[in-house]
């Protein structure tokens, strides 16, 4: 393994000599230097792991230096040395980029105890570095399933194709989409990603396409939408098949003429974004009911790309649990821990019905309750694992059987009165009809 290098520099030759004998090491290796601007060249023509800089220089301040490493070097660690009296100037390396900060006279066994922690950080940044750049942005390739899905993604990124993203929740669509825009021209531009379910949908039209002053109650001035505002980047409308019929249409005249036209405006405005649309539902199935526009559907689905559930993709587990260990490990300043041979029988045998994101929940769990170097098990002593086994709804179901319970009571109580329904419960006349089409039902049969 070649050694570590830590650069030292400060104006005090004798403090230079005593950092090189306190501070050596077998794995180390210390270079001292008296001028700052020649530390910036070897660091700009070496491979430095550590800088431990003095506050008080005639070239430059310790805290100009920062400034400079920094904006050039920003993953390099630095350590700034500065006199007890000048904690100030502490806080203020910290604001600038600074890893930590040690007062003089020197405790030298505090230096050891931090330069050992601001090295061991800094390799696991290059592990995460290294690790990001072979899983893609997070996205596994270790199966044959996720490679061929990520040269899909590759070759239609350049092109401004409509992609249509179906998967599982928790499976990586939006991850595949920033995948997709950031290998594109349009990578420079804006992402945006909508989710279409989560917005109301009184709201949404107003959100998507912008508004006029005065369009309606509270519009106190113009505001663009979100699709304006990534004009010439990447609209990812996730959970599409949620969109209500009316924005459908909308969105189909959209794809087709590529304007909008704001609420309260009489005018059309010219926008050039590349749409990217993710779900979880049966598109075409809602087609078949009714729910989903069919033309709409054949304007979206020019280039599909179906991301399979991690049970069925068990050959990415252990790859991406390495790189969400790292991750936390990193985030939290934690040692990076090992998995036994049980805990790595049980992450492979569990099916994941949470996907990826699941994963990763349950491995940032670990990394921050696991006491020692080795996580034994996954689930031992983990109460949410009781209910694995247990069929349990998904948010979103649950939610759709809450609404039509509650509209059938509500409906049944006021004896079909849509205006008594509305007082009663505060949503408007529009949004109970729009929840009775939606859930099949009508007044006499609630």
């Amino acid at each position: 393994m070649s050694k570590k290098k830590i650069l030292v520099v400060d104006d005090d030759k004798d403090i230079l000599t005593l950092l090189k004998i306190k501070l050596k090491n077998k794995d180390l290796e210390i270079q001292a230097q008296s001028s700052p601007l020649k530390a910036l060249d070897i660091i700009a023509n070496e491979k430095i792991d550590l800088v431990l800089i003095d506050q008080r220089m005639p070239e430059l301040t310790g805290l100009e230096f920062i400034e400079i490493v920094k904006d050039r070097f920003p993953e390099l660690p630095v350590i700034l040395m500065t006199a007890f009296g000048d904690i100030e100037d502490a806080v203020k390396a910290i604001k600038l980029g600074a890893l930590h900060y040690i007062t003089k006279p020197i405790n030298y066994d505090e230096l050891q105890h931090i330069v050992n922690k601001a090295l061991e950080i800094s390799s696991l940044k290059e592990e995460v570095k290294t690790l990001k750049d072979l899983l893609f942005e997070d996205i596994v390739a270790e199966s044959k399933k996720m490679k061929e899905i990520l040269e899909t993604a590759k070759k239609v990124a350049p092109f401004d194709a409509t992609v249509l993203i179906t998967g599982e929740s928790g499976t990586g669509k939006e991850v595949l989409a920033k995948f997709i825009h950031k290998n594109s021209k349009r990578k420079d531009k804006p992402f945006i990603a909508i989710n279409c379910g989560a917005i109301p949908d009184e709201l949404l039209e107003a959100e998507l396409f912008g508004y006029k002053k005065g369009a309606f109650t509270g519009a106190s001035s113009d505001k663009k939408g979100l699709i304006e505002e990534a004009d010439g980047g990447t609209i990812l409308l996730d959970e599409i098949g949620d969109l209500p019929l009316n924005l459908q249409v909308k969105l189909l005249r959209l794809l087709q003429e590529g304007e909008i036209k704001p609420l309260g405006s009489s005018k059309t405005k010219k926008v050039d974004v590349r749409f990217i649309a993710a779900t979880n539902q049966n598109l075409e199935q809602l087609v078949k009911e009714g729910k989903f526009r069919e033309d709409l559907y054949y304007r979206l689905n020019v280039i599909k790309i179906h991301i399979p559930p991690l049970k069925e993709r068990k050959e990415d587990i252990l790859p991406l649990t390495k790189f969400f260990i790292k991750k936390y490990s990193m985030k939290y300043n934690i040692k990076p821990k090992t998995l036994s041979e049980k805990a790595i029988s049980e992450l492979l045998s569990y099916d994941w019905p949470g996907n990826v994101r699941e994963l990763e929940n349950t491995i940032e769990r670990l990394v921050l309750m696991t006491s020692g170097d080795i996580i034994n098990s996954v689930f031992e002593n983990d109460v949410s694992n009781r209910y694995t086994k247990i069929t349990f709804k998904k948010y979103k179901e649950a939610k759709e059987d809450f609404e039509k319970n509650y509209l059938k009571t509500l409906l049944s109580l006021t004896e079909g009165n849509i205006s008594k329904a509305s007082k009663i419960s505060g949503l408007t006349r529009a949004q109970i009809y729009r929840m009775m089409k939606r859930h099949g039902l009508e007044k006499n049969k609630a």
